[in-house]
Order: C-alpha cells, then sequence, then structure tokens
C-alpha cells in the first residue's frame, strides 16, 4: 500500500512527514500569529506568551506556583491580566468584577461554570457546587438550605460541641505529655468528624484515634493531582484519549473512594436517625426538592471536602498568624477570657458577638484564603462588560482571590495580618474590604458559610480559652506552602499549656 501511494503521488515517507510538520508549524504560527494580533482579547495585558499558549499557566498551576505566578502577573500587568489566550484573571478594585462575574442582572444570564475546573463526579452526578444546569443548582438550594439555616445550626449544636470538647480533651492529653502538636492535623480531625456525624450520621473517628482514616488520606493525596485532571479534561481530545487508556488502577480507586460515600449514605438512610443532621432535614423535603439517590450520593462526597478541609486550613492559618503576631493574640484572648468565666459560656450564640475574634476570622480568610485561586466563570452570548471592559463570549474569566487580597492598590500593608482594618481603624479607612469573597459571592456562593463561620468561632473561642500556645521553631515560614487549587499544608507544630485559670 505504501509503495502504491509513493508511486502515484511521487512522495517518500521522509517527504510526507516534512509535508506534515510545514503544516502542523505553520497551523501552530497562524494560531499564535491570531491571539497575538486578530484575537477578541488581543489588547489585554499580559505576557506575549501567556497570549500565545496556556503553557504557562499549566506549569504553574501543575507545580504548585500558580498563586504567586499570578500574583507577580497582576503587579506588573495591573486588575486585568490575560492569562493564556482565552482567558483573563481580575484582581477587583470596585466591586464590578465580583458583581459582573457571580451574579447576574435582571433578565440576564449567569455566568456558567467553566466545567473543567470540576473533577468529574464518580457516578456522572454534578451536585450543588458545580451543577452546571441553574435549574438544578436553584433546586439544590432550595433542599439544602434549611440544613444550612441558623434555626438548623441551633439544634445541630451539641453535636458540634461534643466534638469540640473532645477536640479539648485531646489537646489537653498533649499538654501532660509536654510535647508538640500539629495542629493542622487536630483542626482537620475536628471538622472530618463533625462533617461525619452531619452528612452520615456517624463521625469518622479521627480524633479518637489520632490518625487520618484510609479515605480522608485519598482526600489529601488527591489534592495534587487536580490540576493535572483539570489540564485533561478542559481538551476534549486529551480527555477522550485518557478515558480510553485510563489505567485500571485509578479506575479502582475512584470507584472505592466513591463507594465509601455510597455505602456511608445507605447505612445512614436504612438505619434512620432522629438526630437533626443533614439527610433528616433533606428527607423531609417534598415534590419537585426531593433528591434521587445518585444525587444524595454526590452531595455525601461534596460536602465531606467542602466543609471540612477549608474551616481547618482557615483556622490554621488564623492560628499561625496570631503566634507570629504575639500583640493580636493577646487582645484575642483577652477578648475571650474577659467575656467568658466557664467553658459552658461558649456557645455558637455568645461566640456571634465577639467583634476581635471576628475580625482575627476575616482577616485570616483574606491574608490565608482557604481557596487562593480564581474560579473561573465562562462569559455567555453575546458578550458582557466586565470592570469597564467588553469582553467576548466564551472567554473564561475570574476574580483571583489571593492576588485581589493582597493587592496594595485594595489594601494597605497588604501582606501584614492586621485585624484592625475590620474593626473601623482609621489607617484602614480606604481599604477593599467589601472585595474579600472568601465564600464566593451571588446565588453560588457558599451554603455553609454561616455553619462554618459558627465552627470556627466556637472551635476558636474553646482553644484559646483553654489554652496558650506557641509555635515551634520549625513551623516558622509556614505560609510558605504550593497550591493546587488548595493549600498543600505543612505541620504547624504548637507547644500548649494550661491557662492559669483552668
Amino acid at each position: 500500500m505504501y509503495a502504491l501511494l509513493s508511486s502515484e503521488t511521487g512522495l517518500g515517507f521522509g517527504a510526507s512527514i516534512t509535508i506534515a510538520a510545514v503544516l502542523l508549524v505553520t497551523y501552530i504560527v497562524a494560531s499564535v500569529g491570531y491571539s497575538l494580533t486578530l484575537h477578541p482579547l488581543a489588547g489585554f495585558p499580559g505576557p506575549v506568551s501567556t497570549a500565545a499558549s496556556r503553557i504557562p499557566f499549566w506549569v504553574a498551576c501543575v507545580t504548585g506556583t500558580q498563586v504567586t505566578w499570578m500574583q507577580k502577573l497582576h503587579a506588573k500587568y495591573g486588575p486585568v491580566v490575560r492569562y493564556s489566550p482565552s482567558d483573563l484573571s481580575f484582581t477587583d478594585q470596585d466591586g464590578s468584577a465580583w458583581k459582573a462575574i457571580h451574579g447576574h442582572g435582571k433578565g440576564e444570564r449567569e455566568f456558567p461554570k467553566a466545567r473543567e475546573w470540576f473533577v468529574t463526579p464518580a457516578n456522572g452526578v454534578y451536585g450543588i457546587n458545580s451543577a452546571p444546569a441553574h435549574d438544578d443548582h436553584r433546586r439544590f438550594r432550595r433542599v439544602f438550605a434549611p440544613a444550612f439555616s441558623d434555626r438548623a445550626l441551633k439544634q445541630q449544636e451539641p453535636l458540634f460541641r461534643k466534638h469540640v470538647d473532645f477536640l479539648i480533651s485531646k489537646l489537653s492529653e498533649n499538654v501532660t505529655k509536654s510535647g508538640s502538636i500539629d495542629m493542622v492535623k487536630m483542626f482537620q480531625f475536628t471538622t472530618f468528624d463533625i462533617m461525619g456525624d452531619l452528612t452520615f450520621g456517624q463521625p469518622l473517628g479521627l480524633l479518637e484515634t489520632n490518625k487520618y482514616s484510609s479515605w480522608v488520606e485519598s482526600v489529601f493525596d488527591s489534592i495534587r493531582v487536580i490540576p493535572i485532571a483539570q489540564f485533561i479534561q478542559y481538551y476534549p481530545v486529551v480527555n477522550s484519549i485518557f478515558n480510553f487508556l485510563e489505567p485500571k488502577v485509578v479506575k479502582e480507586m475512584k470507584y472505592n473512594h466513591f463507594k465509601h460515600s455510597v455505602d456511608r449514605v445507605d447505612m445512614r438512610l436504612e438505619r434512620g436517625s432522629g438526630e437533626p443532621d443533614i439527610w433528616n432535614l433533606v428527607l423531609s423535603a417534598k415534590g419537585d426538592e426531593t433528591l434521587s439517590l445518585e444525587e444524595m450520593y454526590c452531595h455525601a462526597d461534596v460536602f465531606m471536602l467542602a466543609g471540612t478541609e477549608t474551616t481547618g486550613t482557615t483556622m490554621a492559618g488564623l492560628t499561625y498568624y496570631l503566634l507570629t503576631n504575639r500583640e493580636k493574640l493577646e487582645l484575642l484572648t483577652q477578648e475571650i477570657r474577659t467575656v467568658f468565666s466557664k467553658e459552658s459560656d461558649i456557645t455558637m450564640e455568645s461566640t456571634a458577638g465577639l467583634k476581635f475574634l471576628n475580625a482575627c476570622i476575616q482577616e485570616a480568610l483574606r491574608c490565608y484564603p482557604p481557596v487562593p485561586v480564581g474560579v473561573p466563570r465562562i462569559v455567555p452570548n453575546p458578550g458582557r462588560t466586565i470592570a469597564g471592559k467588553w469582553i467576548a463570549p466564551e472567554t473564561r474569566v475570574s476574580v483571583h482571590h489571593y492576588a485581589t487580597y493582597h493587592s496594595p492598590s485594595n489594601f494597605r500593608n497588604p501582606d501584614a495580618f492586621v485585624p484592625e482594618r475590620w474593626l473601623g481603624d482609621p489607617v484602614y479607612k480606604n481599604d477593599r474590604r467589601e472585595l474579600v469573597q472568601p465564600f464566593a459571592t451571588g446565588p453560588r456562593d457558599c451554603i455553609g458559610r454561616n455553619m462554618a463561620m459558627h465552627e470556627m468561632r466556637l472551635m476558636l473561642a474553646l482553644v484559646y480559652f483553654k489554652f496558650d500556645l506557641e509555635l515551634c521553631e520549625e513551623s516558622r515560614g509556614w505560609t510558605q506552602q504550593r497550591a493546587f487549587v488548595l493549600w498543600e499544608k505543612k505541620p504547624l507544630m504548637c507547644r500548649l499549656k494550661l491557662t492559669s485559670r483552668t
């Protein structure tokens, strides 16, 4: 066949390869030329390399350097950066980018989420955090909203308190051993146990065993490969090839991980419960607001990550900033130990009014946002105006959390931990505090925001009421971390001692 083809066309194999190579190079040159000159985003600032190719962005993502990489781009090119041929990042300076990207005007379509950013669920059912259809998201929101209301949280407070009290007892045990302890693990153990109780009707037993279960370990291990999964899902051809060639061991790992949630939801539904956990409230939904079993499985998986890792991350980050800013720590402990005379006085309701504690949490979310990257949305037809600039449809746009919160155009002394900026300090009167949106904003903001804030206030107030903490020397510089959508956290080693009043 090859001989016949060569004789008829007069082309040898080498010549065919040369022609193919020339055509490929011509295509690449033409694509780059178009991207740099005629593309709708050609006029936006950014490096030539990122305007020509998405490769620099993928390299930053896969190596865990995307946060610092994007921050440097914004520092050099300004509040809007073209970081790949069809992507724009904003460090929102007046709030209009947040509103345009995450909200929507009357009669306008909301910006859909970029599908490749979310790892495809094992059963193919997208949950409240990634549902592509507006109607599905709205239905999920109506179903779950009662489970995260103030009324439900009040009913669930004994469950929260049980686990936080167990945390306090485990920390007290460590004090008697006069050793150091990793507060990252202790906070994460507690948040996973709490959410396990709320989602499955039973804790995961992490505090009790003082170690991560294999399932939770797999959650943390998978963080590093999130950018790789996003890369695969971004390119349809690559995604098709991967699905065809996906190793059996990878398929089994994904199946076993998802089956963990499936089995526990099934046991919870079979067992029943009189506790005010998530499923009792969800199962009371009627008519169109009921969930299918597959949707329950998917959401159990969603809540076990979204309601745990990020909350624990914030408390660990705040602890680091407090222990490296002793005067702020003293102000916080003074507030807590003045307002409360005994542990039983510390409740979700009583901690809600602690002004300095709330300011510390807000400042930790600004300095060390648990999701530090931008979460892309896609501009719908026929295009939209964002921050005063017309953006063509199909452009991926996002507000980059870390770069926005650390921009000197938005915040004075942006890299300093200053809770007073949230308390009306005139030195920081020009700070754009409304730009700090770690829970996102608009109709798809985080449904668990209230729960996270109550949980953090309760846990932090009890920890700092009961203990004096000191940072171990090996944890200096703890915030110098890589990020793969979520932070890859190092151990936060601390020494604890009981306060004199306890």
